[in-house]
C-alpha cells in the first residue's frame, strides 16, 4: 500500500456490510451482471478493481486466481482488503490514477465514481489504463427510483442530525434501529448490526453522489472512443450496471498510406 491521504469518509465508515468469509453465492454479494463477467474472465488477466474498499470483489477475484490490485482512496478500507485477501493495493484518488496508461486488461468500477467530484474525468481515468480492447465494469446510481429521494429528503435530515450531538441518539432511534431490522428481517439473521450501520452511512450519509443516466454514460464513451456490449437496468435497484470496451485507436487511412511509402522512399534516396 503506497501513497498518501488524508482521512476519508470511508475511513470512518468502511463499506464492509459483508463478512471476510463470506460464503454465500457469487450472486448474493454482486450484480448479477459483474458476476458473470467474473466468471468469464481470463486467469491470465490483470484486473484493477478502482475503488475497491475493504475487498468485497477483489475478494471474489483473487479466490478465482486472477491477477487483481485494488485501489482506494480510503488507507482503512484497503488496509482490510489487503489483510484478507492478500494481494497488492494503492492508496490513490479516482481523479489521478496512479497507473500507467494501457495497463490493465480489465477494470471494475463497482459503485465509485458517483462519489466523486467529477464524474466523467473519473470515467475518462478508469478508460485511459484499460489496454485497447480492454473492458470495464461501471456500475452507478440512476436518476429514477426511490434512492435519489430518498438520499435527498430523509438523507438530507440525517446529515443534517449526525452533524449536532444532541441529535444524534434520535437519528440512531429513528433510522438505524429500523434500517437495521429491516436487513436483519431480509437477510434472515446474517445481517449485523455493524453491516447495517456501514449499509446506513453509505446509503444515506456519504457526503457526495451523483445520479447518472444512461444516455449520459454513452456520451462518455463515444468521447472515449468506447462502447457498450452490455447493460443492465437493474429493475428496482439503485444502481444499473454497464461493461464498456475500449476500442483501439484507428490512424486516418491517408495516414497509413503515407507511412507505409516513407521506407520505400527512404530507400530510393539512400540508392
Amino acid at each position: 500500500m503506497t501513497g498518501t491521504e488524508s482521512v476519508t469518509f470511508y475511513d470512518q465508515h468502511p463499506f464492509d456490510w459483508a463478512a471476510a468469509d463470506e460464503t454465500a453465492e457469487m450472486n448474493s454479494i454482486v450484480s448479477p451482471l459483474l458476476g458473470d463477467f467474473i466468471r468469464g474472465l481470463d486467469v491470465n488477466s490483470l484486473v484493477l478493481d478502482v475503488g475497491c474498499g475493504p475487498g468485497r470483489v477483489l475478494g471474489i477475484i483473487a479466490q478465482r486466481g486472477i491477477r487483481c490490485i485494488g485501489l482506494d482512496r480510503s488507507r482503512v478500507s484497503l488496509g482490510l482488503a489487503i489483510q484478507r485477501y492478500g494481494r497488492p493495493g494503492v492508496v490513490g484518488d479516482n481523479l489521478q490514477l496512479p497507473f500507467a496508461e494501457g495497463a490493465a486488461d480489465v477494470v471494475i468500477s463497482d459503485g465509485v465514481i458517483h462519489h466523486t467530484e467529477d464524474p466523467l474525468t473519473a470515467f475518462a481515468e478508469n478508460f485511459r489504463i484499460l489496454k485497447p480492447r480492454g473492458r470495464m465494469y461501471l456500475a452507478v446510481y440512476k436518476p429514477s427510483g426511490r434512492y435519489p429521494l430518498l438520499y435527498r429528503y430523509p438523507g438530507a435530515l440525517i446529515r443534517w442530525a449526525l452533524n449536532r450531538a444532541w441529535a444524534k441518539p434520535g437519528v440512531t432511534l429513528l433510522f438505524q434501529v429500523p434500517y437495521y431490522l429491516v436487513h436483519f428481517a431480509r437477510s434472515k439473521g446474517k445481517r449485523t448490526w455493524s453491516g447495517a450501520r456501514n449499509l446506513f452511512y453509505d446509503y444515506f450519509v456519504t457526503p457526495r453522489v451523483a445520479f447518472l443516466p444512461r444516455q449520459l454514460v454513452e456520451e462518455w464513451c463515444a468521447k472515449q472512443q468506447g462502447r457498450i456490449v452490455q447493460y443492465d437496468e437493474n429493475p428496482g435497484q439503485n444502481v444499473h450496471s454497464f461493461i464498456v470496451e475500449k476500442e483501439p485507436t484507428h490512424e486516418h487511412p491517408r495516414l497509413i498510406e503515407m507511412n507505409a511509402e516513407k521506407p520505400a522512399q527512404e530507400m530510393r534516396e539512400k540508392a
